[in-house]
């Protein structure tokens, strides 16, 4: 993949911008490419680049006491990574890496804050995401201190049928901060009450609903 305007206008985000700011950003541009497990940054770097998921999905997570990954969230391509720490001029507060192969924008972000940052077109994009970054935080930190491992489970299976179906059950564990046998304990119990099946399909959705609401 090469740095051109044409992949810069692909970004939805910066699609209404003209040739000279497409220039301009591709100046304080740079491409990365990460492999399977690469890191992005660690906990505790300097927020220098504004990141942009261009392919693949990379995780943003924190490592416990223990070594144990709590992942908090997975993002998508055209997605904004870590641009709370850009915009608040802190460190990142937690690590992302690659999962499988990945392909990342890395902008200039005090050159893109100077230049580019307050363009009509782009500012209420990035507030956007801001802004959605604190709403999935508190989410994280409501369920973790709050929800018991069934809520977790029920919330999760409610909200991600897909990702419920297609992703193994260890990873799916992780991402909930509860243990493996623990959340299988909690899908055997949604299984003997009918509320999934064996094969893991929703058998009743309000009956899951009420595990959390």
């Amino acid at each position: 993949m090469e740095l051109t305007q044409q992949l810069l206008k692909s970004i939805p985000t910066f699609s209404k911008l003209t040739d000279s700011e497409l220039l301009l950003l591709k100046d304080i541009s740079s491409i990365k490419f990460l492999k399977n497990n690469e890191i992005l940054f660690y906990e505790g770097d300097e927020s220098l680049n504004l990141h942009i998921l261009l392919e693949g999905i990379i995780r943003v997570f924190k490592t416990d006491s223990k070594g144990k990954e709590i992942i908090l969230q997975e993002f998508q391509p055209f997605s904004f990574i870590g641009e709370v720490s850009n915009y608040s001029q802190i460190k990142f507060p937690a690590s992302s890496k690659s999962i499988n192969d990945s392909t990342v924008l890395k902008i200039d972000y005090k050159k893109f804050e100077e230049k580019l940052l307050y363009n009509p077109s782009i500012a209420p994009i990035i507030l956007k995401s801001v802004v959605n970054k604190v709403v999935i935080l508190e989410k994280i930190i409501s369920q973790n201190l709050t929800m018991s491992a069934s809520q977790r489970v029920a919330k999760f299976i409610y909200e991600n049928e897909n990702s419920f179906l297609n992703k193994k059950h260890h990873e799916l564990a992780n991402r909930l901060n509860i243990t493996p046998v623990t959340f299988s304990r909690v899908l055997k119990e949604f299984k003997n009450r009918f509320i999934i099946s064996a094969d893991n399909c929703i058998l009743n959705k309000e009956l899951l609903k009420k595990e959390f609401s």
